[in-house]
């Protein structure tokens, strides 16, 4: 099993990285470029997604209200989250005074240490056990750094090794994005959320009502889903991504797809129009959770029989066939991807150990 528990490569960390564009309000980065930009939803609600001028990998949600504002996930380092404040203040001089993080992943939660005690940091208890440990050792923060120094000396011999002056030119400001994320990657200490809750939680603050809900396991054993019911507006953070700037399907190194599917009726049960996924853009079609409610009981079932079979989890990955579900999410999912299998051979194991 250790040869699959590999650091991502530079093609997937790009892919993953890649932020995407949408229209909106400029937001400035430390530098003085615009490292985030909002569209707004509804009225004070906006959606804030990175320009590409910095690594921001996520995106987030500014809900401004009558004397203070509202910020869901705080961004990948302290200097993205920074970044984001300042494009905050852009839109309103009210101050950030509740926080809440979707889920314990660095992408979405590594800026909570630029807040001081001032402001409530809001998340699941499970999210609080995670931030409180050693998460910076956990498995998919490493698979996301450790490679890092090789990728970046691979990116300077790139841009010493060409001979084009366009493409120089490219590959230097690619280097240098990544100089500076890996800088500030140096100066995270990862901060647990303040407040919590285990189940749901109401906040009628500011003129607007915010709900949060555990779904139940997930994409993580602690995911949040900020609804705001007037606005008919939820944020699933990585507990469900769509298609629209994205491939629709969420990352499931430390899932638990044997519930997923279950959980997602949680989400189907609110009542929403529009979702705001923790990658991509924001999407009106509820069916896309069918879809992944039967992409993940396939892969549950056919990964449930190669373990009772007793099939290496290095195999296991290369048997799975999910081409039933190229319609929905295109040929790159013929295969399943070998971080999900290892982790369902680990939950397998708990529960049959052989």
């Amino acid at each position: 099993m250790n040869r699959f528990l590999m650091t991502l490569s530079v093609g997937v960390l790009a892919l993953l990285a890649t932020e995407w564009q949408t229209r909106g309000a400029a937001v400035q980065s430390p530098d003085g470029s615009p490292s985030h930009r909002f569209e707004e939803l509804a009225d004070g609600v906006y959606f804030a997604i990175g320009t590409g001028v910095m690594t921001v990998m996520s995106n987030s949600l500014v809900i401004i209200n009558e004397d203070h504002v509202m910020l869901v996930d705080t961004s990948v380092t302290p200097a993205a989250a920074r970044g984001l404040v300042a494009g905050i203040e852009t839109l309103t001089d009210k101050p950030i005074k509740y926080v809440f993080n979707t889920h314990y992943h660095f992408d979405h939660a590594h800026g909570n240490q630029i807040f001081g005690d001032d402001v409530e940091i809001i998340g699941h208890d499970f999210v609080r056990t995670m931030l409180s440990s050693d998460v910076l050792a956990q498995r998919t923060h490493r698979s996301f750094t450790e490679r890092m120094p090789d990728q970046l000396e691979q990116m300077r011999a790139r841009v010493a090794g060409t001979s084009d002056a366009a493409e120089r030119q490219e590959l230097a400001a690619a280097l240098r994005i990544q100089e500076a994320h890996w800088e500030a990657l140096q100066e995270t200490k990862p901060t647990p959320p303040n407040v919590t809750y285990s189940d749901t939680m109401r906040l009628v603050k500011g003129g607007r009502e915010v709900q949060l809900h555990f779904p139940g396991p997930g994409h993580t054993g602690g995911d949040t889903l900020v609804f705001l019911p007037e606005e008919r507006i939820v944020f699933t953070g990585d507990f469900f991504v769509g298609r629209p700037g994205g491939h629709g399907l969420p990352y499931m190194g430390d899932g638990y797809v044997e519930e997923w599917p279950s959980s997602l009726d949680r989400l189907k049960a609110l009542e929403f129009d529009t979702i705001v996924p923790g990658h991509g853009l924001p999407f009106r079609e509820r069916e896309q959770i069918d879809h992944l409610q039967a992409y993940l009981r396939d892969l549950n079932r056919q990964v449930n029989a190669l373990y009772a079979a007793g099939v290496s989890v290095e195999d296991a990955a290369g048997r799975v066939d999910l081409s039933a579900h190229v319609q929905h999410y295109g040929d790159r999912v013929v295969n399943a991807d070998p971080r999900a299998v290892v982790r369902m051979y680990e939950r397998l194991h708990i529960k049959m150990p052989r």
